[in-house]
Protein backbone atom coordinates (compact mmCIF):
# COMPACT_ATOMS: atom_id res chain seq x y z
CA UNK A 1 0.00 0.00 0.00
CA UNK A 2 1.12 3.20 -1.17
CA UNK A 3 0.56 6.83 0.25
CA UNK A 4 1.86 9.66 -2.20
CA UNK A 5 2.02 13.30 -1.14
CA UNK A 6 4.08 15.37 -3.09
CA UNK A 7 4.55 19.25 -2.13
CA UNK A 8 2.46 21.43 -4.65
CA UNK A 9 2.97 25.31 -4.29
CA UNK A 10 -0.65 26.11 -4.43
CA UNK A 11 -2.66 23.51 -3.06
CA UNK A 12 -1.28 22.73 0.46
CA UNK A 13 0.13 25.34 3.02
CA UNK A 14 4.01 23.71 3.63
CA UNK A 15 2.97 23.66 7.32
CA UNK A 16 -0.38 21.53 6.40
CA UNK A 17 1.58 19.25 3.99
CA UNK A 18 4.67 18.49 6.23
CA UNK A 19 1.48 17.68 9.54
CA UNK A 20 -0.24 14.92 6.75
CA UNK A 21 3.27 13.33 5.84
CA UNK A 22 4.09 13.13 9.83
CA UNK A 23 0.49 11.52 10.24
CA UNK A 24 1.26 9.26 7.75
CA UNK A 25 4.59 8.43 8.77
CA UNK A 26 3.38 7.34 12.25
CA UNK A 27 0.21 6.00 11.35
CA UNK A 28 2.39 2.78 9.84
CA UNK A 29 0.47 -0.03 11.60
CA UNK A 30 0.16 -4.04 10.63
CA UNK A 31 -1.36 -4.39 7.25
CA UNK A 32 -2.86 -7.69 7.46
CA UNK A 33 -6.10 -6.13 6.50
CA UNK A 34 -7.47 -8.85 4.24
CA UNK A 35 -7.96 -10.99 7.15
CA UNK A 36 -8.15 -9.40 11.05
CA UNK A 37 -9.37 -12.47 12.38
CA UNK A 38 -9.87 -13.40 16.40
CA UNK A 39 -7.42 -17.01 15.47
CA UNK A 40 -4.94 -15.07 13.27
CA UNK A 41 -4.46 -11.96 16.01
CA UNK A 42 -3.87 -14.24 18.84
CA UNK A 43 -0.99 -16.26 16.96
CA UNK A 44 0.95 -13.91 16.02
CA UNK A 45 -0.84 -12.58 13.38
CA UNK A 46 0.00 -15.45 11.82
CA UNK A 47 -2.68 -17.74 9.52
CA UNK A 48 -1.48 -18.73 5.68
CA UNK A 49 -1.59 -22.70 6.48
CA UNK A 50 -4.16 -22.99 9.84
CA UNK A 51 -7.16 -24.48 8.05
CA UNK A 52 -10.23 -24.19 5.71
CA UNK A 53 -11.67 -21.80 8.57
CA UNK A 54 -9.00 -19.13 7.71
CA UNK A 55 -9.43 -19.05 3.97
CA UNK A 56 -10.24 -15.45 3.92
CA UNK A 57 -6.06 -15.62 4.70
CA UNK A 58 -5.06 -17.62 2.02
CA UNK A 59 -7.82 -19.00 -0.16
CA UNK A 60 -5.85 -22.54 -1.08
CA UNK A 61 -7.05 -23.97 2.56
CA UNK A 62 -10.49 -24.22 1.19
CA UNK A 63 -9.23 -27.74 0.34
CA UNK A 64 -7.84 -28.54 4.01
CA UNK A 65 -10.53 -29.56 6.12
CA UNK A 66 -12.48 -32.72 7.35
CA UNK A 67 -14.85 -34.77 6.37
CA UNK A 68 -17.75 -33.94 8.73
CA UNK A 69 -16.97 -30.17 7.80
CA UNK A 70 -19.94 -29.34 5.03
CA UNK A 71 -20.59 -25.80 5.97
CA UNK A 72 -18.81 -23.11 7.54
CA UNK A 73 -19.90 -19.58 8.80
CA UNK A 74 -17.67 -16.79 10.90
CA UNK A 75 -18.13 -13.13 11.91
CA UNK A 76 -15.22 -11.38 12.92
CA UNK A 77 -14.44 -7.80 14.13
CA UNK A 78 -11.59 -6.58 15.51
CA UNK A 79 -10.24 -2.79 16.23
CA UNK A 80 -6.56 -1.22 17.09
CA UNK A 81 -5.88 1.76 18.72
CA UNK A 82 -2.90 4.07 20.04
CA UNK A 83 -2.85 7.50 21.85
CA UNK A 84 -0.14 7.41 23.85
CA UNK A 85 -0.61 11.46 24.60
CA UNK A 86 -4.86 11.27 25.00
CA UNK A 87 -4.42 12.97 21.79
CA UNK A 88 -8.78 12.86 21.59
CA UNK A 89 -9.91 13.34 25.03
CA UNK A 90 -7.58 16.49 25.71
CA UNK A 91 -8.59 17.88 22.45
CA UNK A 92 -12.13 17.43 23.99
CA UNK A 93 -11.49 18.79 26.64
CA UNK A 94 -9.81 22.24 25.04
CA UNK A 95 -13.04 22.26 22.95
CA UNK A 96 -14.84 22.24 26.39
CA UNK A 97 -12.77 24.79 28.37
CA UNK A 98 -12.67 27.30 24.91
CA UNK A 99 -16.54 27.14 25.12
CA UNK A 100 -16.62 28.13 29.05
CA UNK A 101 -13.78 31.03 28.26
CA UNK A 102 -15.72 32.31 25.67
CA UNK A 103 -18.62 32.66 27.92
CA UNK A 104 -16.98 33.90 30.64
CA UNK A 105 -15.31 36.33 28.60
CA UNK A 106 -18.72 37.61 26.14
CA UNK A 107 -20.87 37.76 29.28
CA UNK A 108 -18.88 39.53 31.64
CA UNK A 109 -21.01 42.80 30.96
CA UNK A 110 -23.74 40.79 33.24
CA UNK A 111 -21.35 40.52 36.31
CA UNK A 112 -22.10 42.72 38.76
CA UNK A 113 -18.75 43.10 40.80
CA UNK A 114 -18.85 44.06 44.06
CA UNK A 115 -15.24 45.43 44.33
CA UNK A 116 -11.93 46.08 42.38
CA UNK A 117 -10.64 42.76 44.16
CA UNK A 118 -13.24 40.90 43.41
CA UNK A 119 -13.19 41.99 39.32
CA UNK A 120 -9.79 41.16 39.78
CA UNK A 121 -10.15 37.84 40.54
CA UNK A 122 -12.13 37.24 37.40
CA UNK A 123 -9.83 38.45 35.17
CA UNK A 124 -6.76 36.39 37.14
CA UNK A 125 -9.14 33.19 36.46
CA UNK A 126 -9.88 34.15 32.78
CA UNK A 127 -5.49 34.14 32.29
CA UNK A 128 -5.49 30.70 34.55
CA UNK A 129 -8.05 29.48 31.55
CA UNK A 130 -5.97 30.57 28.67
CA UNK A 131 -2.80 29.38 30.17
CA UNK A 132 -4.46 25.96 30.62
CA UNK A 133 -5.76 25.86 27.30
CA UNK A 134 -2.42 27.01 25.93
CA UNK A 135 -0.66 24.42 28.18
CA UNK A 136 -3.14 21.24 26.55
CA UNK A 137 -2.44 22.59 22.98
CA UNK A 138 1.38 22.58 23.30
CA UNK A 139 1.28 19.28 25.60
CA UNK A 140 -0.61 16.98 21.94
CA UNK A 141 0.57 19.89 19.21
CA UNK A 142 2.22 17.18 16.46
CA UNK A 143 1.04 14.20 18.51
CA UNK A 144 -0.72 11.37 16.39
CA UNK A 145 -3.28 9.41 17.51
CA UNK A 146 -3.79 5.80 15.41
CA UNK A 147 -7.10 3.81 14.84
CA UNK A 148 -7.33 0.46 13.19
CA UNK A 149 -10.45 -1.91 12.40
CA UNK A 150 -11.50 -4.74 10.55
CA UNK A 151 -14.59 -6.81 10.07
CA UNK A 152 -15.49 -9.76 7.65
CA UNK A 153 -17.89 -12.32 7.76
CA UNK A 154 -17.61 -15.40 5.13
CA UNK A 155 -19.84 -18.59 4.23
CA UNK A 156 -17.52 -21.71 2.85
CA UNK A 157 -18.44 -24.44 1.37
CA UNK A 158 -15.56 -27.55 1.56
CA UNK A 159 -16.00 -30.77 -0.60
CA UNK A 160 -13.88 -32.72 -1.71
CA UNK A 161 -14.42 -31.98 -5.70
CA UNK A 162 -13.84 -27.99 -5.33
CA UNK A 163 -14.30 -25.96 -2.42
CA UNK A 164 -15.67 -22.24 -2.40
CA UNK A 165 -17.27 -19.67 -0.42
CA UNK A 166 -18.26 -16.13 -0.04
CA UNK A 167 -17.14 -13.50 1.64
CA UNK A 168 -17.47 -9.78 2.62
CA UNK A 169 -14.57 -7.84 4.45
CA UNK A 170 -13.93 -4.35 5.36
CA UNK A 171 -10.74 -3.11 6.94
CA UNK A 172 -8.75 0.06 7.10
CA UNK A 173 -6.60 3.02 9.45
CA UNK A 174 -6.61 6.44 10.60
CA UNK A 175 -4.34 8.90 11.61
CA UNK A 176 -5.20 11.82 13.32
CA UNK A 177 -3.10 14.87 15.38
CA UNK A 178 -3.46 18.45 16.96
CA UNK A 179 -2.48 20.79 14.55
CA UNK A 180 -1.50 24.27 17.21
CA UNK A 181 -1.46 27.12 15.31
CA UNK A 182 0.45 29.33 17.91
CA UNK A 183 -1.30 32.95 17.15
CA UNK A 184 -4.16 31.31 18.84
CA UNK A 185 -2.36 32.00 22.30
CA UNK A 186 -2.12 35.74 21.13
CA UNK A 187 -5.96 35.80 20.29
CA UNK A 188 -6.88 34.64 23.73
CA UNK A 189 -4.77 36.96 25.89
CA UNK A 190 -5.72 40.14 23.45
CA UNK A 191 -8.98 38.93 24.34
CA UNK A 192 -8.57 39.28 27.70
CA UNK A 193 -6.33 42.32 27.64
CA UNK A 194 -9.07 43.85 25.87
CA UNK A 195 -11.91 42.96 28.41
CA UNK A 196 -9.55 44.20 31.25
CA UNK A 197 -8.41 47.20 29.47
CA UNK A 198 -10.95 48.51 27.34
CA UNK A 199 -14.18 46.80 28.37
CA UNK A 200 -14.56 45.68 25.22
CA UNK A 201 -14.95 41.79 25.83
CA UNK A 202 -15.56 39.50 22.74
CA UNK A 203 -14.31 36.44 21.95
CA UNK A 204 -15.04 35.02 18.55
CA UNK A 205 -13.86 31.00 18.72
CA UNK A 206 -14.17 30.82 14.62
CA UNK A 207 -11.32 33.52 14.90
CA UNK A 208 -8.97 30.61 16.18
CA UNK A 209 -7.09 28.45 13.30
CA UNK A 210 -5.80 25.34 15.73
CA UNK A 211 -7.72 21.93 14.48
CA UNK A 212 -7.65 18.36 14.20
CA UNK A 213 -6.18 16.99 11.17
CA UNK A 214 -7.09 12.92 9.95
CA UNK A 215 -6.14 11.09 6.89
CA UNK A 216 -6.81 7.22 7.10
CA UNK A 217 -8.29 4.79 4.05
CA UNK A 218 -10.77 2.37 4.12
CA UNK A 219 -10.87 -0.80 1.75
CA UNK A 220 -14.35 -2.34 1.87
CA UNK A 221 -14.65 -5.61 -0.27
CA UNK A 222 -16.77 -8.61 -1.26
CA UNK A 223 -16.41 -11.56 -3.48
CA UNK A 224 -15.91 -15.61 -4.03
CA UNK A 225 -13.50 -18.18 -3.26
CA UNK A 226 -12.68 -21.25 -4.57
CA UNK A 227 -9.64 -23.92 -4.37
CA UNK A 228 -8.84 -27.06 -5.94
CA UNK A 229 -6.84 -29.93 -4.82
CA UNK A 230 -4.46 -30.39 -7.24
CA UNK A 231 -1.80 -32.90 -6.22
CA UNK A 232 -2.72 -35.86 -3.45
CA UNK A 233 0.76 -37.87 -3.08
CA UNK A 234 1.40 -40.37 -0.94
CA UNK A 235 4.32 -38.00 0.65
CA UNK A 236 2.41 -34.57 -0.02
CA UNK A 237 -0.61 -32.51 -0.95
CA UNK A 238 -1.04 -29.28 -3.02
CA UNK A 239 -3.21 -27.06 -3.62
CA UNK A 240 -4.91 -23.42 -5.40
CA UNK A 241 -6.91 -21.03 -4.68
CA UNK A 242 -7.99 -17.49 -5.68
CA UNK A 243 -10.78 -15.02 -3.91
CA UNK A 244 -12.25 -12.74 -7.26
CA UNK A 245 -13.47 -9.82 -5.30
CA UNK A 246 -15.13 -6.06 -6.39
CA UNK A 247 -13.50 -3.84 -3.86
CA UNK A 248 -14.14 -0.13 -3.03
CA UNK A 249 -11.21 2.10 -2.01
CA UNK A 250 -11.73 5.06 -0.06
CA UNK A 251 -9.64 7.61 1.29
CA UNK A 252 -10.49 9.75 4.10
CA UNK A 253 -9.31 13.23 4.97
CA UNK A 254 -10.43 16.10 7.03
CA UNK A 255 -9.35 19.12 8.96
CA UNK A 256 -11.16 20.61 11.79
CA UNK A 257 -11.08 23.53 13.76
CA UNK A 258 -10.79 22.92 17.43
CA UNK A 259 -14.15 25.43 18.52
CA UNK A 260 -15.71 22.62 16.62
CA UNK A 261 -13.96 19.30 17.59
CA UNK A 262 -16.14 15.89 18.24
CA UNK A 263 -14.49 12.79 19.20
CA UNK A 264 -15.86 11.07 16.17
CA UNK A 265 -13.78 13.21 14.09
CA UNK A 266 -11.08 11.11 13.74
CA UNK A 267 -13.73 8.48 12.21
CA UNK A 268 -13.76 7.47 8.89
CA UNK A 269 -17.49 8.56 8.43
CA UNK A 270 -18.12 11.74 6.56
CA UNK A 271 -18.93 11.03 3.18
CA UNK A 272 -18.39 14.79 2.15
CA UNK A 273 -14.25 14.25 3.09
CA UNK A 274 -13.91 10.52 1.63
CA UNK A 275 -12.87 10.09 -1.92
CA UNK A 276 -13.45 6.55 -3.63
CA UNK A 277 -12.69 4.61 -6.67
CA UNK A 278 -14.07 1.08 -7.36
CA UNK A 279 -13.04 -2.22 -9.22
CA UNK A 280 -12.61 -5.90 -9.57
CA UNK A 281 -9.15 -7.29 -7.77
CA UNK A 282 -7.98 -10.84 -7.48
CA UNK A 283 -6.04 -13.14 -4.51
CA UNK A 284 -4.19 -16.17 -5.16
CA UNK A 285 -2.80 -18.54 -2.71
CA UNK A 286 -0.34 -21.71 -2.81
CA UNK A 287 -0.70 -24.53 0.06
CA UNK A 288 1.27 -27.80 0.61
CA UNK A 289 1.24 -30.28 3.03
CA UNK A 290 4.27 -33.02 3.82
CA UNK A 291 4.95 -35.72 5.73
CA UNK A 292 3.85 -39.11 7.27
CA UNK A 293 1.06 -37.11 9.16
CA UNK A 294 0.88 -34.08 7.32
CA UNK A 295 2.54 -32.45 9.91
CA UNK A 296 4.24 -29.58 8.01
CA UNK A 297 2.66 -26.79 6.32
CA UNK A 298 3.70 -24.10 3.38
CA UNK A 299 1.65 -21.49 1.82
CA UNK A 300 2.62 -18.57 -0.33
CA UNK A 301 -0.08 -16.00 -0.85
CA UNK A 302 -0.30 -12.81 -3.39
CA UNK A 303 -3.04 -10.03 -2.70
CA UNK A 304 -4.52 -7.28 -4.78
CA UNK A 305 -2.64 -8.47 -8.25
CA UNK A 306 -4.19 -5.19 -9.51
CA UNK A 307 -3.54 -2.08 -8.52
CA UNK A 308 -6.16 0.27 -7.13
CA UNK A 309 -5.33 4.16 -6.76
CA UNK A 310 -7.49 6.88 -5.39
CA UNK A 311 -6.05 10.69 -5.94
CA UNK A 312 -7.43 13.31 -3.52
CA UNK A 313 -7.75 16.30 -5.49
CA UNK A 314 -8.40 18.99 -3.07
CA UNK A 315 -5.10 17.76 -0.88
CA UNK A 316 -3.04 16.45 -3.76
CA UNK A 317 -2.96 12.72 -1.86
CA UNK A 318 -2.97 9.54 -3.67
CA UNK A 319 -3.03 6.00 -2.13
CA UNK A 320 -2.12 3.20 -4.07
CA UNK A 321 -2.99 -0.80 -3.00
CA UNK A 322 -0.36 -2.13 -4.68
CA UNK A 323 0.21 -6.08 -4.63
CA UNK A 324 1.73 -7.99 -1.58
CA UNK A 325 3.34 -11.29 -1.19
CA UNK A 326 3.70 -13.38 1.99
CA UNK A 327 5.08 -16.88 2.47
CA UNK A 328 3.71 -19.03 5.70
CA UNK A 329 5.36 -22.12 7.38
CA UNK A 330 4.08 -24.60 10.10
CA UNK A 331 4.12 -27.47 12.04
CA UNK A 332 1.30 -28.85 13.26
CA UNK A 333 0.12 -32.25 15.53
CA UNK A 334 -3.18 -33.05 17.87
CA UNK A 335 -2.17 -30.53 20.64
CA UNK A 336 0.20 -27.75 18.89
CA UNK A 337 0.39 -25.29 15.80
CA UNK A 338 3.73 -23.71 15.65
CA UNK A 339 3.57 -20.95 12.90
CA UNK A 340 5.58 -18.25 10.71
CA UNK A 341 4.19 -15.55 8.17
CA UNK A 342 6.63 -13.40 6.86
CA UNK A 343 6.36 -10.77 3.96
CA UNK A 344 8.65 -11.32 0.86
CA UNK A 345 7.45 -7.71 -0.46
CA UNK A 346 7.97 -4.65 1.21
CA UNK A 347 4.56 -2.60 2.46
CA UNK A 348 5.22 0.94 1.10
CA UNK A 349 3.79 3.13 3.22
CA UNK A 350 4.26 7.01 1.94
CA UNK A 351 6.46 7.97 -0.73
CA UNK A 352 10.35 8.59 0.08
CA UNK A 353 9.63 7.03 3.58
CA UNK A 354 11.10 3.83 4.68
CA UNK A 355 8.70 0.87 3.86
CA UNK A 356 7.63 -1.49 6.46
CA UNK A 357 7.95 -5.47 5.95
CA UNK A 358 6.52 -8.07 8.73
CA UNK A 359 7.34 -10.98 10.39
CA UNK A 360 5.00 -12.96 12.93
CA UNK A 361 5.49 -16.23 14.63
CA UNK A 362 2.63 -18.00 17.03
CA UNK A 363 1.53 -20.88 18.77
CA UNK A 364 -1.64 -22.58 19.55
CA UNK A 365 -1.95 -25.35 22.20
CA UNK A 366 -4.91 -27.61 21.99
CA UNK A 367 -6.59 -29.03 25.05
CA UNK A 368 -9.36 -31.80 25.06
CA UNK A 369 -9.71 -30.84 21.78
CA UNK A 370 -12.42 -28.03 22.54
CA UNK A 371 -10.07 -25.50 24.22
CA UNK A 372 -7.42 -23.40 22.06
CA UNK A 373 -4.51 -21.40 23.66
CA UNK A 374 -2.88 -19.10 21.56
CA UNK A 375 0.29 -16.88 21.56
CA UNK A 376 2.30 -14.99 19.40
CA UNK A 377 4.74 -12.00 18.32
CA UNK A 378 4.95 -9.87 15.21
CA UNK A 379 8.39 -7.48 14.48
CA UNK A 380 8.94 -4.95 11.63
CA UNK A 381 12.19 -6.55 9.53
CA UNK A 382 12.93 -2.77 8.79
CA UNK A 383 12.39 -1.87 12.17
CA UNK A 384 9.82 0.76 11.06
CA UNK A 385 6.52 0.03 13.14
CA UNK A 386 6.63 -1.18 16.33
CA UNK A 387 6.51 -4.39 17.98
CA UNK A 388 3.36 -6.17 18.51
CA UNK A 389 2.52 -9.00 21.54
CA UNK A 390 -0.53 -10.96 21.27
CA UNK A 391 -2.38 -13.79 23.06
CA UNK A 392 -5.93 -15.37 22.62
CA UNK A 393 -8.27 -17.99 23.85
CA UNK A 394 -11.03 -20.27 21.69
CA UNK A 395 -13.59 -22.11 22.68
CA UNK A 396 -15.18 -24.61 20.78
CA UNK A 397 -17.62 -27.65 22.02
CA UNK A 398 -18.70 -30.33 20.05
CA UNK A 399 -16.36 -28.50 17.44
CA UNK A 400 -19.71 -26.85 15.89
CA UNK A 401 -19.88 -23.84 17.72
CA UNK A 402 -16.50 -21.44 18.17
CA UNK A 403 -15.80 -18.49 20.00
CA UNK A 404 -12.37 -17.03 19.62
CA UNK A 405 -10.78 -14.04 21.63
CA UNK A 406 -7.51 -12.18 20.95
CA UNK A 407 -5.49 -9.18 22.41
CA UNK A 408 -2.41 -7.10 21.84
CA UNK A 409 -0.02 -4.86 22.96
CA UNK A 410 2.81 -3.05 21.73
CA UNK A 411 5.06 0.52 22.44
CA UNK A 412 3.38 3.77 22.20
CA UNK A 413 0.38 2.45 23.99
CA UNK A 414 -0.47 0.07 21.09
CA UNK A 415 -3.69 -1.93 22.46
CA UNK A 416 -6.30 -4.31 20.20
CA UNK A 417 -8.60 -6.75 20.59
CA UNK A 418 -10.91 -8.92 17.91
CA UNK A 419 -13.74 -11.13 18.44
CA UNK A 420 -14.35 -14.33 16.02
CA UNK A 421 -17.80 -16.22 15.90
CA UNK A 422 -18.39 -19.18 14.43
CA UNK A 423 -20.53 -22.47 13.24
CA UNK A 424 -19.47 -25.32 12.04
CA UNK A 425 -21.95 -27.66 10.35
Amino acid sequence: MLLAVPFPSNSIQPKITKKILLILSLMAMPSYGESFTAKRTGQGFTGLTQDFTSALSNPALLTKFDNDDDVFFSLNVGIMASDKYDVVDTAEIIADNLDILADDINNIQFQSFQSIAQAQNYYDDLNQQVDTIVSDFEKIDGKVVKVRNGLNFQIVIPNKYLSFGMFTNQYGRVGGLMDYDENDALLLDNAVDSCINAMNCNLDLNDLQSATVAVGYSIAEAGVMAAYSVVKHENYDFSVGTKVKYQRVDLYYNRVKISDFEDDDFEISDDENITDESGGNIDFGLYVAWGEERQWHAALVSNNLMKQTVHHIEQDITFTLKSSTSFGLSYQNEWLSLATDIDLTDREQVASLAPSKYAGAGAEFRFYQHIQFRLGYRTDLNDVDDDIYTAGIGISPWDMFAVDIAAFTGDNDTLGAALQLSLKI
